[in-house]
């Protein structure tokens, strides 16, 4: 699923699967396969950073390579470890499980989960194929 893809990206000039699959689905259907994402809780009680479905170079010129790459592997990378840090040692949730109680939870779950749940929601969102 789109929320427990490796925590590094190779730089690769491939299309990626996910890119491949929403071209075909269309947006509804790309849209019906992040939310099924988002609703399975990972396996672990650890969240990962999803790979940038398409390459960091592809949403140009509206936002160039540097800022994708610094934006997906600096800053979503940074809100995926806080939040894993802020949930070590309690149960395995679902990212929007967890966003359901994440104002009584604290900042770091509230800001960390949510940063995290905005960031793979809006990396499909904003691919070269959803106009």
């Amino acid at each position: 699923s789109a929320l427990q893809m490796p925590t590094s990206r190779a730089a690769s000039s491939r299309v990626s699967p996910v890119a491949d699959a929403a071209a075909k689905l269309g947006r509804r259907g790309m849209l019906a396969g992040v939310a099924s994402a988002l609703i399975a809780a990972p396996a672990l009680a650890e969240y990962t950073l999803p790979d940038l479905p398409y390459d960091y170079e592809a949403l140009e010129p509206y936002i160039d390579a540097a800022t994708m790459r610094f934006h997906h592997d600096k800053h979503h990378a940074t809100y995926v470890a806080n939040v894993n840090k802020a949930l070590e040692g309690k149960p395995a949730k679902s990212i929007l499980e967890l966003q359901k109680d994440a104002i009584s939870a604290g900042g770091a779950v509230r800001n960390s989960g949510g940063g995290h749940y905005n960031h793979a929601l809006f990396w499909e969102e904003m691919g070269p194929a959803t106009g």
